[in-house]
């Protein structure tokens, strides 16, 4: 039998573009070797204004890198939490289109991330970011992910590793794999597949951080790695734009909150459906 399509499929962008990217082109490279580099992604404006948040505004924790010791990482996550910075990016139409095309467009935001890799840190061991949701391989992408690069990232400073078309390897991850290291510079985007060998380099410099903005993307069926619907304060969500709130998690899907759209009861607080009643109102006839 032949695949019959699904509301979640991805969006076919073959012919797509989104201010003057081809965005077709895009995922199409990551749907063929599971990753794809836009230049200058974000404008020098942009960039500053995130680097300004991420030094002034975002509480940050130190963190162990996956397969590293040293706490040579910072990590600000929840970030929606803490900044609106990032909300211009998460929005950007070049950004949804690339992700519809990918894992398609009933999607959700699983985690949105400020890192800045330190001096010293050593290299994290290969991994792939969907292995959180134990579902055989080979299957879909229902991942998608981009790292904007906020400094240059450079072999020295520790740019990303990343093993082309192992998203499509059904075999666990080799840690003596053949990688390729991704450099960029600042403004500029890695997009990925969540089922790709990748993980950060070793910043093997005295005084280079390497500064970045870490988005994930999941299919809405799935429980993102963050949970969003907890993790950002209700009041913090009416504040911002539908989209932004439906990619929270906050869209309708099989019954929403008792039938009704969760957008409605996250701005009324109303969690029971006005038309309920108890069973002797129904019995009485009055429902027929």
């Amino acid at each position: 039998m032949g695949h019959e399509e699904t509301p979640y499929d991805p969006v076919d962008q073959t012919d797509v573009s989104k201010d003057g990217l081809n965005v077709g082109a895009v995922v199409a490279d990551i749907h063929a070797q599971g990753y794809a580099v836009v230049d200058n992604f974000l404008t020098p404006e942009r960039v500053e204004s995130i680097r300004t948040a991420f030094n002034t505004e975002v509480l940050i924790t130190e963190m162990r890198a996956i397969g590293t010791a040293t706490g040579r990482t910072w990590r600000a996550h929840n970030l929606l939490a803490k900044t609106r910075a990032a909300d211009p990016v998460i929005l950007d139409q070049r950004l949804r289109a690339i992700v519809d095309g990918v894992i398609g467009k009933y999607s959700q935001i699983n985690i949105v991330t400020l890192f800045n890799t330190l001096p010293g840190e050593t290299k994290q061991t290969l991994h792939q970011d969907d292995g959180l949701w134990p579902i055989p391989r080979p299957h879909p992408s229902f991942l998608c992910n981009v790292l904007i690069a906020l400094d240059d990232f450079t072999e020295q400073n520790g740019a990303t590793h990343i093993v082309p078309c192992s998203h499509g390897w059904a075999h666990p991850v080799d840690q003596q794999a053949h990688s390729l290291q991704i450099e960029l510079q600042s403004g500029s985007a890695l997009f990925w597949d969540g089922g790709l060998w990748h993980g950060g380099g070793a910043n093997t410099t005295t005084d280079q951080e390497r500064m970045g903005l870490f988005i994930s993307h999941l299919v809405s069926y799935l429980r993102p790695s963050d949970l969003q619907l907890l993790s950002v304060p209700r009041e913090t969500v009416r504040q911002l734009p539908q989209k932004l709130q439906r990619l929270l998690g906050y869209y309708p899907f099989g019954n929403g909150v008792d039938g009704r759209d969760p957008l409605d009861a996250l701005h009324d607080g109303v969690v029971v459906h006005p038309d309920a009643r108890l069973a002797a109102h129904w019995r009485g006839g009055d429902g027929r």
